[in-house]
């Protein structure tokens, strides 16, 4: 299209309006982290768009740099590149958090407008009624063997959670646990599962703006390096994933992974550099680089590493690519002694590098970091404690721009 403004023998362009705005040229803004330009969500509003033909010869050289900026600003970047959209995860195992009223005006202080829960309150999913925010919510996993063979449960979950909700709050997602690929008390009742809760939501004609999905974590991967050749674990690859996957591409559904560069580094030190997992800086003198000997591409980090895995994991299924979003990454602040990558400068550099690869355009996926406060009440490693951008008490821990750029 750009090269249809640079020569006086093309056809035409293409403008497009909104009737909403049909008085004035839309914004010139650049495009937005968190805007819903997605494909999944709900609330793009009912705008109607005019497309007018206008011939380059009725265009005079002192307007060409005006439209050149208009189509590379406004219609390329916003209609045919989609940027990604960043959410959080609000998790609630800390003492002394915000109430769930106090949520609104908190995510928007941090410029996001998604939210996804490790529950479906009732509480939580009113407080965001008429924000704009959008909500992706779960079904705990002990409820998972009941939904794959009793679609009244899944009715019952729908008629409770969803129907008086989803008029006044935005509800883009329902995933039916959290992990639980590899369990084996869920594993043979996943599938089962999830197609009874999207025949429950498509019964209230709710499944083009409700998908039903589930949320894997990447050990569904028993092998991950080099990316081109990674592969699922054979216990559930043909049985579980394959029929899942098919199921998702079949109603549109995005599959759902938690990515987490720092876990990967951890566990692979000192074989995976720092600077590696935490993104490059991209004008860096010394950008480090590792080349996939199978299928040549080159890689300057390990965020994108991990993305090719689960596509090729998918293509060694015999399926085609599928859209993925990243439903949990993020960096710690803290750990236990001898942790010092766990550390807030790491946890800030990390997760604003995150927000400009992702606005680069570089990989077009949406993410939702880990996670929205601090939670003190987790077991386990100390690790486990520090992942909020918020402190258990709502102030920032650090600065982190995540507002489109100016």
């Amino acid at each position: 299209m750009m090269m249809m403004i640079t020569t006086q023998y093309a056809f035409g362009i293409l403008l497009i309006f909104s009737m909403a705005s049909s008085s004035t040229i839309p914004s010139l803004g650049g495009p937005g982290i968190g805007t819903n330009y997605g494909r999944y969500s709900s609330n793009l509003g009912g705008n109607i768009y005019i497309l007018l033909r206008i011939p380059i010869k009725l265009i005079d050289s002192s307007s060409t740099q005006l439209l050149r900026l208009f189509l590379d600003r406004f219609l390329l970047s916003r209609f045919f590149n989609p940027v990604p959209e960043i959410g959080i995860n609000y998790g609630r195992y800390g003492s002394n958090l915000p109430p769930p009223e106090a949520l609104p005006s908190l995510v928007t202080s941090l410029s996001i407008k998604h939210v996804k829960t490790f529950d479906m309150d009732p509480r939580i999913t009113t407080s965001f009624a008429n924000t704009g925010i959008s909500l992706s919510l779960c079904i705990p996993n002990d409820k998972i063997p009941i939904l794959s063979t009793n679609l009244s449960e899944a009715d019952s979950i729908i008629r409770t959670f969803i129907l008086p909700y989803h008029k006044t709050t935005i509800i883009t997602s329902i995933s039916v646990g959290n992990e639980v690929s590899l369990l084996p008390q869920f594993t043979p009742h996943l599938v089962s599962a999830v197609v009874n809760v999207h025949r429950a939501i498509k019964r209230y004609r709710l499944h083009k703006k409700i998908k039903v999905t589930t949320t894997h974590s990447l050990a569904i991967l028993s092998r991950r390096f080099p990316p081109s050749t990674a592969r699922f674990h054979n216990s559930i690859g043909e049985s579980v994933l394959k029929p899942l996957v098919r199921f998702l591409q079949r109603t549109k559904s995005p599959l759902m992974v938690n990515v987490y560069p720092y876990l990967a580094y951890k566990q692979s030190f000192p074989s995976i550099p720092l600077d590696f997992a935490l993104f490059q800086p991209v004008n860096g003198s010394k950008r480090r680089m590792y080349r996939d000997p199978y299928s040549g591409v080159a890689y300057t980090n390990l965020f994108d590493i991990m993305m090719d895995s689960v596509d090729s994991a998918v293509k060694a299924l015999g399926l085609p690519k599928i859209p993925v979003v990243v439903s949990e990454i993020g960096w710690p602040s803290s750990g236990d002694p001898g942790e010092v990558a766990a550390s807030l400068e790491n946890a800030r550099v990390f997760n604003q590098r995150l927000v400009e690869h992702l606005r680069r355009g570089e990989k077009k996926v949406t993410v939702y970091i880990f996670a929205l406060f601090d939670e003190d009440q987790k077991t386990g490693a100390t690790v486990e404690k520090h992942w909020g951008l918020l402190y258990g008490n709502g102030s920032r821990k650090y600065d982190l721009n995540i507002s489109p750029p100016v």
